[in-house]
C-alpha cells in the first residue's frame, strides 16, 4: 500500500515538473486600429514614415483614398484600418517596435489588401528597395513588403543585415483594370516566426510600399504577434522546491 501511494505521489510530482505554465501574450499594440476611435495620422502604438509628397499613412474608416481618389473595401472588421496610400511616386512605411524575451512559439498574422492602379499592374522590385526615385533614375519600382527588422534599422531599409524575416514581397492580391477601381478584398496571412524570434530581443514589424508607376493602396487590419515566452528560471526553481517538499513528506509517510 505504501509503495502504491508513493508511486502515485511521484507520478503527480512528475506531472507538476513538466506542466510548467506558459501563457501566450499579444505583442502588437492597437493591431485593429480602433484605439483612437477616430481617423489618425499617428495611430496609437504605431509609427509612420513617408518619402515623397504624393502619399500618406493613417488609420482611417474611409472607403476612398484621399491621395489618389480610388475606392477601397474599408476595414476588415470594426470601423478603422491601417492605410498606406500612394498617388506615386512615393514610399510609405507603417511600423511598430517591440521587445520580447526568449519564446517557445511566435505567430505573426494580419489581414491585408493591395490595390494597384497602375496601367499594367506589373510588380517591379528594384534593387533600390523602397526608394521611389531609384537613386534619381526613376526606374520602375512598384511593390509592397512586410518584414520583421532589427529595432535599430531605418524604416525604409532593405539591407539583409537589418531584415530578420520577410513575409510579403509582391503586388496586388488580385487584378482588375477595366477603367474602374481595383478594389481587392482582404487576404488572411499567418506565419510561424518562432525560429526568427526564439532568442528574444528588440525588433520592428514593418509594412511598406513603394510606387512610381501608378497609384498603390495597402489596407491592414487585425495585426497580431502572439508569443509564448520561455518560462523563467524561478518558475522551475519553485517546482523543484515543491518536489523536494513532496519527497520529504513521502519519506516521513514510509517511516510511519
Amino acid at each position: 500500500m505504501k509503495f502504491q501511494k508513493h508511486g502515485v505521489a511521484l507520478a503527480l510530482a512528475s506531472s507538476m515538473l513538466f506542466a510548467v505554465p506558459a501563457f501566450a501574450q499579444e505583442v502588437i499594440v492597437n493591431g485593429g486600429f480602433e484605439a483612437d476611435a477616430a481617423e489618425s495620422y499617428n495611430p496609437q502604438g504605431w509609427q509612420v514614415a513617408e518619402q515623397g509628397i504624393y502619399g500618406s499613412v493613417l488609420a482611417t474608416d474611409a472607403t476612398e483614398s484621399y491621395g489618389s481618389g480610388y475606392k477601397t473595401v474599408g476595414a476588415a472588421s470594426g470601423q478603422f484600418y491601417g492605410f498606406l496610400d500612394s498617388a506615386y511616386p512615393s514610399s510609405q512605411a507603417l511600423y511598430q517596435n517591440f521587445s520580447i524575451s526568449a519564446v517557445t512559439s511566435a505567430v505573426l498574422s494580419f489581414q491585408m489588401f493591395v490595390n494597384d492602379q497602375s496601367d499594367n499592374g506589373i510588380v517591379y522590385i528594384n534593387q533600390a528597395g523602397l526608394d521611389a526615385t531609384t537613386g534619381g533614375s526613376y526606374e520602375a519600382n512598384q511593390h509592397v513588403r512586410v518584414d520583421i527588422l532589427r529595432a535599430d534599422a531605418d524604416p525604409f531599409s532593405v539591407h539583409a543585415a537589418d531584415i530578420i524575416g520577410t513575409y510579403y514581397l509582391g503586388g496586388a492580391n488580385g487584378r482588375r483594370f477595366d477603367g474602374a477601381d481595383n478594389v481587392n478584398q482582404y487576404v488572411d496571412y499567418s506565419f510561424d516566426v518562432t525560429d526568427a524570434l526564439a532568442a528574444g530581443g528588440e525588433y520592428t514589424l514593418r509594412f511598406a510600399a513603394v510606387s512610381n508607376q501608378g497609384a498603390l493602396q495597402v489596407g491592414l487590419d487585425n495585426i497580431s504577434l502572439n508569443v509564448t515566452p520561455v518560462p523563467e528560471a524561478d518558475t522551475y526553481a519553485m517546482l523543484l522546491a515543491g518536489l523536494g517538499v513532496l519527497g520529504l513528506a513521502l519519506r516521513r509517510r514510509q517511516t510511519i
